[in-house]
């Protein structure tokens, strides 16, 4: 007897169970998103992001008419409600956090969303993106101070001017090709490539796991290498498979991996 009442508990609770996810599925249905709020402000010279689950693009146009911020993509019905582009002086600020992020722990759905900034061509003094799993692009950004956070996405930049930028990532990728400025970039898991014409600034890189690259037009002169790896190999234009110093060493460059190759190489 308690053995039949037994499975008949068990019956009664894969019932509730299906019926659940049936329901959850009727009630939330994907739907295509493709909003567009205009940027009016032309004085705009600090651009702050927060998002969660949504990739992030910086698009350079030509001028004010065309600037503006777009979220496209597919997500769950109803769920988007606190997305928020407000211009407050001379800041404008981008927030996006989805409802039915409390989800994402059973796996139903997952929203695949993209913010677009289309943002004037010119010298910003910061650029802030925060991201809790997001990848981040851009070209020919410029502002003197960037700084970009994601627990879990790639970071990928090209045609960049910034006197300091900071990427800092858990686990994805960090891409930069023809930087120019000081950089910093930190991720747990991934690799690091960094590309630029003259190796003048001083760069931070580190990853746990992963190959680090760097790039450069200009066979150094002036330069001072701290490296470290404790599995892999290095390789500095050929040359040197420690640290190096070349000329007076005024610019650092640290790249430290606990696992992966280390690599400078001339273009």
């Amino acid at each position: 007897m308690i053995k039949k009442l037994s499975l008949l508990a068990l019956l009664v609770f894969f019932i509730g169970v299906i019926g659940s996810v049936v329901t959850y599925g009727s009630m939330n249905n994907k739907v295509s998103i493709n909003e567009k709020k205009l940027i009016e402000n032309e004085n705009i010279t600090s651009i702050q992001i927060d998002v969660d689950s949504t990739d992030v693009e910086f698009i350079t146009v030509r001028s004010m008419d065309e600037a503006r911020v777009e979220l496209v993509g597919k997500s769950v019905e109803n769920t988007i409600n606190d997305f928020s582009v407000k211009e407050e002086g001379e800041t404008l600020s981008i927030s996006l956090q989805p409802e039915n992020s409390k989800w994402f722990n059973f796996k139903l759905y997952l929203p695949t969303l993209k913010l677009k900034i289309f943002a004037p061509e010119k010298m910003y003094n910061n650029v802030y993106v925060n991201g809790s799993s997001s990848d981040v692009n851009w070209q020919s950004l410029k502002a003197k101070s960037i700084e970009i956070s994601t627990v879990s996405g790639d970071v990928h930049a090209e045609s960049t001017h910034s006197e300091k930028m900071t990427v800092k990532t858990v686990s994805g990728d960090v891409y930069m090709e023809r930087i120019q400025g000081e950089i910093e970039t930190v991720t747990v898991s991934g690799d690091v490539f960094i590309s630029t014409s003259e190796l003048s600034h001083s760069i931070y890189g580190k990853t746990t796991s992963g190959d680090i690259d760097i790039e450069s037009v200009k066979e150094p002169t002036d330069i001072k290498f701290e490296v470290s790896t404790s599995s892999g190999d290095v390789n500095l234009f050929d040359k040197y498979n420690n640290n190096a110093k070349m000329g007076k060493g005024d610019v650092l460059i640290q790249l430290k991996t606990d696992s992966g190759d280390i690599t400078a190489t001339n273009k």
